[in-house]
C-alpha cells in the first residue's frame, strides 16, 4: 500500500497511489523544515495523447481532521443512493 521512500526528497516519508483509468492520484505525506506534517494529494490525468494535467491540493496537519469530516459527507452524498440527476432537476 503505502511505502517510505529513498528518494533524495527527504521531506517526504509517505507515499502511495491510486490508479484509476486515465488518472494516477498520489497521497503523500510531507514534513517541513519546522516539523509540521502536511498530506499532498495530486491527481495527473492524460488529455489528449500527449498532454497530462496535473492538479494538487495541501492539507496542513491542523486541519486535517476538519478535512476529513467534511470529506466525509461528501463521500456519503456521493455514494447514497438518495440523490440523483433527477432529483437535482436535469
Amino acid at each position: 500500500m503505502g511505502e517510505k521512500n529513498n528518494y533524495p526528497n527527504k521531506n517526504e516519508f509517505y507515499t502511495t497511489k491510486l490508479r484509476a483509468g486515465r488518472r494516477i492520484y498520489y497521497f503523500n505525506v510531507k514534513m517541513n523544515k519546522n516539523g509540521d506534517k502536511y498530506l499532498v494529494i495530486k491527481e495527473s490525468r492524460k488529455e489528449g495523447e500527449d498532454k497530462i494535467i496535473r492538479t494538487r491540493i495541501m492539507v496542513y496537519e491542523e486541519d486535517i481532521y476538519g478535512f476529513m469530516n467534511k470529506f466525509k459527507d461528501a463521500f456519503e452524498v456521493m455514494t447514497s443512493r438518495d440523490v440523483t440527476k433527477k432529483d437535482r432537476g436535469e
